[in-house]
């Protein structure tokens, strides 16, 4: 049956005839994301904030950023104190979206701890051309701080050291979606269905690869993941970010000495791979409205699927990081002194109320155990030595 939501843009038409009828699930995720004339990133039509098409926890607020920058100063200043070799400390942001996060940073930095901020280097990560613009308006304000952009190629050339943070990055790498059906695995994939002098969208069951199989067999020994698991529906799908370990390979040879900080959706493997999240946790964003219909309106929504926790963590450690451990971004927040931040718009005058008031909600949210508060952060260390010490503040205790 066809799903008349799901009609085919003119320029995804021939891209799929050009392959042959049909594609895998990641071309076409790929393709509505990044295509260069027609990706929703890379021609700059996604909006982020509350006039988005989704909130970023950096587009609520300067103060996700003000208290990263706590722990990442102290990462910074724990570099210092160890006394690796550096010109400049590297802070790297991946896929920076608007550049709010890295502006705000480089600010609180500079509120924080000023004498840090003439030993560092901004450097921003980002493919699409669009975004890019964006950002160069955003950062280019910033005054006194060296600041460029680069691809990752680029820096395993030149490697640095430093932080490099990664904020809701990964769940938009393009997926492989697997499916699960009469015992037998398959990969998903997208294919044209012409009615009516009209092509419309729809998937397709297509051969596995061999890399499918290798993720299957290896999750399997290494992870102690069962596919599919027991009791599974009729058809069962779920996904795998196959991009992550080459993605973590690349980034081992880009940092010398420092931290790998990733902020996404994530959830665990029991959790992930579960009989009863029978779709996978892919999921279309757009207008704030979320959908499970990732076929419709391509070109014009987000897309994006959770990581898996302990894939994620094995990924790293056979690239060459040292794990530092995971937390729910709720939690990090407040062991960085979120709290503090509440209790101080207590003083705040009648004259600044509606302000104070927009602040807490934002603050809220951040922690809101239920939408942004459940984000995980994931922290690896990379050195050349088995000297250096990185603090964790963010997965202490939370300040009060």
């Amino acid at each position: 049956m066809i799903d008349p939501t799901a009609r085919c843009p003119e320029w995804l038409i021939d891209r799929i005839l050009n392959s042959g009828g049909s594609i895998s699930f990641y071309k076409y995720m790929d393709l509505v994301l990044n295509d260069p004339e027609n990706g929703f990133y890379s021609t700059g039509k996604l909006k982020i904030g509350k006039d988005g098409d989704f909130c970023t926890s950096p587009s609520l607020s300067n103060d996700f950023a003000r208290l990263l920058a706590i722990q990442v100063i102290d990462w910074l200043l724990d570099l210092e104190k160890s006394g690796v070799d550096y010109e400049l400390f590297s802070l790297i942001e991946i896929g920076p979206g608007e550049g709010t996060l890295s502006r705000d940073l480089i600010m609180a930095i500079a509120e924080t701890a000023p004498d840090l901020t003439n030993k560092i280097e901004l450097i921003l990560v980002e493919l699409n051309v669009g975004m890019r613009r964006r950002q160069e308006k955003v950062v280019n304000s910033l005054k006194g701080i060296n600041c460029r952009w680069s691809n990752i190629e680029d820096l395993i050339l030149s490697p640095v050291t430093g932080v490099i943070i990664a904020n809701e990055v990964l769940d938009a790498f393009p997926v492989e979606r697997l499916v699960f059906s009469d015992n037998k695995v398959f990969r998903q994939g997208v294919s044209l269905n012409k009615t009516n002098d009209e092509y419309f969208l729809e998937f397709v069951d297509l051969k596995p690869t061999s890399e499918i199989i290798n993720f299957l067999n290896e999750s399997n020994s290494l992870l102690k993941i069962e596919f599919p698991p027991k009791h599974i529906c009729n058809r069962w799908v779920t996904e795998w970010h196959c991009d992550v370990p080459s993605w973590l390979g690349k980034l081992s040879k880009v940092l010398i000495n420092g931290s790998l900080l990733i902020v996404d959706y994530a959830m665990e493997s029991k959790r992930y791979y579960n009989a009863m999240r029978k779709e996978g946790t892919l999921i279309s964003y757009r207008n704030q409205k979320a959908n499970s219909n990732v076929l419709k309106d391509a070109g014009f929504c987000d897309l994006t699927a959770h990581l898996c926790i302990e894939s994620t963590i094995n990924y790293a450690l056979t690239n060459g990081w040292k794990f530092m451990g995971e937390t729910r971004q709720g939690q990090a927040l407040l062991a960085l002194g979120l709290s503090n931040f509440l209790y101080s718009l207590q003083n705040t005058s009648s004259n600044d109320l509606s302000a104070a008031l927009n602040r807490r909600e934002s603050l809220l949210r951040l922690v809101d155990p239920m939408g942004l508060g459940d984000f995980r952060w994931l922290a690896f260390q990379k050195d050349n030595s088995d000297d250096l010490i990185l603090g964790k503040r963010f997965l202490e205790e939370p300040v009060s």
